[in-house]
């Protein structure tokens, strides 16, 4: 394998990176162009590396990559109050950028640039059949974050008020206690019907008596 074959290889797999690393950057997601080219980068330079210079084990350095892979797309899922979660796509499309980019390292330019085209495609349209379809008939997990002045039965009224608006699978999951000024906060997880209006569900809590904030989460 000449240094030319090589060079095209990285400069393949710079490019199916750079594409990526785009659309990501494009949504202001935890990881933007630079991490994305990086990643295509290091996997495709590893795969030749291994094919190089290791020909009895080949996949004795790619197989790290695989690995190392997963530990980096477990950095970018945050967690947030213990049930929000955010960066599982990110993860994922890391990992398939590194897929990407051992394709180049190993020779397999076109099929790289094929799984790029195919990443970009499902990141870009998938968003909107889940806005324009499956919004329209899916049930929505949220969680409802409420700050009100503490009172006796405020919560039943809440929970009352929930039930009313059709919600089913209401979960109370944290309720804490009532600070100094006299205010409580309330998590609590909800499946909210297809069609639902948020606003319209904001209203009828804030007209609880008490209730000052409302806020969702997903």
């Amino acid at each position: 394998m000449s240094e030319a074959q090589v060079l095209t290889r990285l400069l393949v797999a710079a490019l199916c990176g750079a594409a990526i690393g785009t659309e990501r950057e494009r949504g202001d997601r935890p990881a933007g162009l630079k991490t994305y080219v990086l990643i295509s980068l290091g996997a495709c330079l590893f795969s030749t590396l291994s094919v190089r210079h290791f020909p009895q084990d080949p996949a004795r350095v790619a197989a790290q990559v695989v690995i190392g892979i997963g530990f980096l797309g477990a950095g970018v899922i945050v967690v947030y109050g213990g049930t929000h979660i955010v960066g599982i796509t990110t993860a994922a499309s890391i990992w398939a950028t590194a897929a990407v980019g051992m394709a180049a390292g190993l020779g397999y330019l076109l099929t790289s640039l094929y799984m790029t085209a195919l990443i970009l495609s499902f990141l870009l349209l998938l968003p909107l059949v889940e806005s324009g379809l499956i919004e329209k008939v899916r049930r929505r997990r949220l969680y409802l974050v409420l700050e009100a002045d503490y009172r006796e039965g405020i919560l039943g009224e809440v929970m009352e008020t929930l039930t009313r608006e059709g919600l089913k699978g209401v979960s109370l999951l944290r309720y804490s206690q009532c600070r100094r000024d006299g205010t409580c906060s309330m998590l609590l997880r909800v499946n909210l019907p297809a069609g639902a209006s948020l606003d319209r569900l904001a209203d009828r809590l804030q007209a609880v008596k008490g209730v000052a904030v409302v806020r969702f989460e997903e």
